[in-house]
């Protein structure tokens, strides 16, 4: 049997808002950003800063070239081998960035397994989201979309992409997306923004907010409508030829745990599949599958990167210290290679180093990257069946008062649904999914309650469903 590596971090107290009718709902983001274990933090850590002061703590790097593939032409984004013809054909595409829920009530995701690139972090009510961007190949559908979040549109900005979502969090201070998508010029293809809206539509085979559909084909076709033209600029990252000698050691089963706590919707598992040379994703309780092919979604690297998180307001918003420098760990071809992630400043790519200094490079496939706070968790094993049993879903009890879907309707989308894709093998569903009831308007963006001290956080309030 092979060792358990147990990875933990050291707890950041939170800016914790007061308001006691509101206390219960927003309970489970302090209790994941106040900590799960490691060593305490100073009393009173600040929040973190997306300006300019933000990057002194950034160690500069000089860009490196990526690595010569074997063919002439590799993607920008997963550096996977392409043909002449396929170079020629998307050469000039702008990566393209869509949000998606991650609750039980999203699954399955459609269209996430075409992705060269997914992040996935916290946002409010103790739940992820996920983003995933699209190069090499576009999707025929993509559902559920969802609302913006600060972080994501940091990573936007980085990769230079269109920027898919279903409105977003409006505040006065840091976690305002919405501004900073007006603000930092990124192409925007909101689905509630006259232009754009026409790209999305309902699907019918599901209830709102979880039900707003499009497809990569629509998406680019409002993007040119609007003005949004290539070429990319992202800086490929460096990939690893099979002839190259790899690097690290051996890491089959990767747990992550968002909390540090485990709890059932705050934890993922990855397991490597030699034969695929990639690692499988596991979720509530079991698989996850890509909804437009029933199919298991695999990924060539897997990486932990590691984060000072907080909620900065009552509303439960999470900003990510993403400008700076911290731990990451790469699992790339069935090895975890410890080292570190750098990001100088806000538009800079985001690059990972070994112990040495030097630049991690990926085996050439789509790349997941997972964005934990410092007081979650992460393990890994040389075996992957040397994880502990995924447990069965269960899912929080419901947190009291009117959710965000039944708030005043936001402008709808406009387009008409087409045929979904037919799955090839049916998608299974999480066990015990959280109860919903089904709208016909998309919310609008309503504060959710604020945070609680650590002291009074209990571990039961359920995800909030925002948008």
């Amino acid at each position: 049997m092979g060792g358990m590596r147990n990875v933990t971090g050291p707890r950041l107290l939170i800016i914790a808002g007061a308001g006691l009718a509101a206390i219960v709902a927003a309970v489970i983001v302090a209790v994941v950003i106040s900590g799960g274990g490691g060593s305490a933090s100073t009393d009173g850590a600040p929040s973190p800063s997306l300006t300019a002061a933000a990057t002194a703590a950034a160690t500069s790097a000089a860009a490196p070239s990526p690595t010569p593939a074997e063919s002439p032409y590799a993607g920008i984004l997963d550096g996977a081998p392409m043909t002449a013809e396929e170079w020629a054909a998307r050469k000039d595409l702008l990566p393209l960035a869509v949000m998606f829920d991650n609750t039980p009530n999203a699954v399955p995701h459609h269209g996430i397994g075409d992705a060269d690139l997914v992040y996935e972090a916290l946002v409010e009510g103790g739940i992820t989201r996920l983003m995933a961007v699209f190069w090499r190949r576009d999707p025929a559908l993509l559902m559920p979309v969802r609302s913006a979040r600060t972080p994501f549109v940091i990573w936007v900005d980085e990769l230079g992409a269109l920027y898919s979502h279903a409105g977003g969090a409006t505040t006065s201070n840091e976690a305002n997306a919405v501004g900073q998508i007006i603000d930092w010029g990124i192409r925007d293809l909101d689905a509630f923004k006259p232009g754009s809206n026409a790209a999305y539509y309902r699907d019918s085979s599901r209830y709102a907010p979880y039900n707003l559909a499009t497809t990569g084909e629509r998406l680019r076709a409002a993007a040119a409508a609007l003005g949004f033209a290539g070429p990319p600029t992202v800086e490929p990252w460096t990939f690893r030829n099979p002839s190259d000698p790899p690097q690290g050691v051996p890491a089959a089963g990767i747990q992550v745990d968002f909390s540090g706590r485990l709890y059932t919707w705050q934890l993922i598992q990855w397991r490597w599949d030699a034969s695929r040379r990639a690692y499988g994703r596991f979720q509530f309780g079991g698989p996850a599958v890509d909804g437009n092919t029933g199919q298991q979604l695999f990924f060539t690297t897997v990486i932990v990167m590691r984060v000072n998180a907080a909620v900065v307001d009552e509303a439960g918003h999470v900003l990510l210290e993403q400008v700076g420098e911290g731990p990451a760990t790469v699992f790339t071809g069935g090895r975890a290679i410890e080292g570190t992630w750098r990001k100088p400043d806000r538009k800079a790519r985001t690059r990972f180093y070994d112990a040495s200094g030097s630049e991690i490079a990926f085996e050439r496939g789509p790349i997941f990257v997972e964005v934990i706070p410092q007081q979650g968790a992460f393990t890994f094993t040389a075996n992957a069946d040397d994880l502990p049993e995924l447990p069965k879903y269960v899912p929080p009890p419901p947190a009291p008062g009117p959710s965000e879907d039944e708030t005043v309707p936001a402008p709808e989308p406009t387009a008409e649904p087409t045929a979904t894709p037919t799955p090839s093998s049916p998608a299974p569903t999480p066990a015990q999914p959280p109860a919903a009831t089904p709208t016909g308007t998309a919310p609008a963006e309503t504060p959710a309650a604020p945070p609680t001290s650590p002291a009074a956080a209990q571990p039961s309030p359920s995800p909030a469903p925002g948008r």
